[in-house]
């Protein structure tokens, strides 16, 4: 790698194994050694035609008849060999989740994969059209209500590996609600903050951070009548996922851990911090990921 600015390399050829080549599309934002490098363009047409000869992408809107089985929809788009490259939850005359998949021949995989899917349920658009839905946050501002609420991330490995359906839908299907979502991708700092608490607590923080900032990862606001951070802790399980697949078998961490730094789910710990969490990733972060 090259940085043209100080006309001096800035890496030398060394395997990256977080990186695949499906992430090396324009407008993607990668991570190398905890440098988030965008991807602006491609060096040449042979380039070009390597990894987008068959990937395109599709805008999407959930339209607020399908809200509630929103786990189950993003479960078939990534079952169906969809990536999603950028998702939010906005409102338009009642809950409208804004979505832009990508994927090898991704007409037919879209296709297929919402094949029993009503028709009302969805609404495919130009990519041009979608833009506001993640820009403009005047005419879609955030939807977190920031009471009655807790903070779920699901990690960037469970989103990459094409989870988050399924662990929205478990969400849902405990009687918890999704009221705000945003894909984001923290930065390494920003990543940090976010965990400071567990700074000196637990001996893998350091893995905990470079894993929450080596991807973009899926913010959900889940709010309940009572006792939000409680329920939501029990459908997360213990945090240790060794420990969690031994006495919770189907809780989150134990079906979607790796191991302790990315054990799937990011969920607050305490009452007293969760709407503190809460607005700092819906109404600090999101904003300057602008």
């Amino acid at each position: 790698m090259y940085d043209p600015k100080a006309h001096r390399g800035f890496l030398k050829r060394t395997p990256v194994p977080s990186l695949k080549m499906e992430d090396l599309l324009v407008g993607s934002t990668v991570t190398i050694y905890a440098r988030h490098l965008k991807v602006k363009a491609y060096a040449d047409s042979h380039t070009r035609n390597a990894l987008e000869c068959k990937r395109a992408s599709l805008a999407i809107l959930l339209q607020p008849p399908a809200f509630p089985q929103l786990g189950q929809l993003v479960s078939c788009i990534e079952s169906g060999g969809l990536k999603i490259q950028r998702l939010r939850l906005v409102n338009e005359s009642g809950p409208v989740v804004a979505l832009e998949v990508v994927g090898d021949d991704a007409d037919l995989l879209w296709s297929q994969a919402c094949g029993h899917v009503p028709a009302t349920a969805y609404k495919q658009v130009p990519r041009d059209q979608i833009e506001p839905y993640f820009c403009d946050r005047e005419r879609f501002p955030c939807t977190a209500a920031f009471d009655h609420c807790t903070l779920c991330i699901i990690r960037p490995h469970a989103l990459k590996a094409g989870k988050a359906g399924e662990i929205m839908m478990a969400i849902q299907s405990a009687g918890l609600e999704i009221s705000a979502a945003e894909m984001l991708h923290l930065q390494h700092a920003e990543a940090a903050e976010l965990l400071d608490v567990y700074k000196g607590v637990v001996p893998y923080h350091k893995e905990m951070v470079d894993g929450m900032s080596i991807a973009p990862m899926l913010a959900l606001e889940v709010r309940a009548e009572d006792a939000a951070v409680e329920k939501l802790r029990e459908l997360c399980g213990p945090y240790d996922v060794d420990m969690a697949r031994h006495l919770r078998p189907q809780s989150l961490r134990a079906r979607f851990g790796v191991d302790n730094a990315n054990n799937g789910v990011h969920a607050t710990d305490l009452e007293d911090d969760a709407e503190f969490e809460v607005r700092y990733v819906f109404e600090m972060l999101a904003i300057q990921a602008r």
